[in-house]
């Protein structure tokens, strides 16, 4: 396991394929291993993909203490300046959306082009997901099998959850598995979501900007992708078609072509 010591703290990170620099956030509860190879081979293809654990999750460290989406952004920030990387693109998923977000508003210098996929701009002006599905993704206790299975539930369509096959459900209760995030730290990042808010910033942004959703997801609707849209002048946006939260797991090769085609077209060769 690559690690880096950025500030005080050591990151699990990874540097696959070759291109210009992609740096890819995930979001809540996941960590650095959770996008998919279905997903990662095109981008590895295209690109230099720099992935990394937020503090808190995988084999980063977990210190005490509040966290922010503002310090977990000067942490992907410094990542970036201690691999000699001046300028990436940013591809932030759910909360790694936030994350990447308050990346180029604080550090505008590194980001190349943003893409923003199953985010918003904070509860207090986005589309807030129904009690009920934040009630049945929040549901804990029992095998930590059984706990990935329920928060599927909410975070993909239920018709993926049912044909998921043995492999897919042996991947993610591997990757779960090997490094399971502590309930401490999903309770600070939850928190963090709560207080984040970038809706008054968002005109500040400038990088190319494509905004990508799937059309049923439960746990951020896709009504957010419209105000991001309407905040970030001159932004893009691609609704994946029948896929929920994790558009990435459901749909992968479209999800991947669509972000693609759009970094390529934002920096001409």
């Amino acid at each position: 396991m690559p690690s880096i010591k950025v500030g005080e703290l050591n990151f699990e990170y990874y540097i696959e394929g070759s291109g210009p620099p992609l740096l890819m956030l995930m979001g809540w509860i996941g960590n650095a291993s959770f996008w998919g190879e279905a997903f990662l081979e095109p981008m590895r293809s295209r690109f230099q993909v720099v992935r990394i654990s937020n503090r808190g999750t995988g084999l980063s460290d977990k210190p005490a203490g509040e966290l922010t989406v503002p310090l977990m952004a000067d942490d992907a920030a410094g990542l970036l300046r201690e691999l000699g990387i001046p300028r990436a693109h940013v591809l932030g998923i759910s909360m790694g959306g936030m994350i990447a977000q308050e990346l180029v508003l604080n550090h505008p210098e590194a980001v190349q082009a943003l893409v923003l996929g199953c985010t918003f701009c904070g509860p207090a002006h986005g589309v807030p997901t129904h009690p009920d599905v934040v009630a049945r993704a929040g549901q804990a206790g029992g095998a930590q099998q059984d706990v990935i299975r329920q928060f599927l539930l909410s975070a993909a369509t239920p018709e993926f959850v049912q044909q998921a096959g043995p492999e897919f459900w042996g991947w993610i209760t591997s990757t779960w598995l090997a490094a399971p995030t502590p309930w401490e730290s999903i309770g600070r990042q939850f928190m963090a979501i709560q207080k984040f808010d970038t809706y008054e910033r968002l005109p500040q942004i400038t990088a190319p900007t494509l905004i990508v959703h799937g059309d049923r997801d439960q746990l951020v609707p896709v009504g957010n992708a419209d105000i991001l849209h309407e905040r970030i002048v001159g932004s893009q946006v691609r609704i994946i078609a029948g896929v929920g939260h994790m558009f990435f797991w459901e749909k992968p090769e479209e999800s991947a072509g669509a972000i693609v085609e759009f970094l390529k077209s934002a920096v001409p060769a």
